[in-house]
C-alpha cells in the first residue's frame, strides 16, 4: 500500500513539473512571447 502511494505521489508531483516547467509560468496555457533577438540565428 505504501508503495503504491509512493507511486501515485511521484507520478502527480511529476506530471506537475512538467506543466509548469513547459509554460515557464504560474497561470496554465499562458506562452509569452520571445524576443525578437533571442530568436536571431
Amino acid at each position: 500500500m505504501r508503495r503504491k502511494f509512493a507511486g501515485l505521489a511521484a507520478t502527480l508531483l511529476g506530471a506537475s513539473a512538467v506543466v509548469f516547467v513547459t509554460t515557464a509560468c504560474w497561470f496554465i496555457g499562458h506562452r509569452p512571447e520571445v524576443p525578437q533577438e533571442l530568436l536571431k540565428r
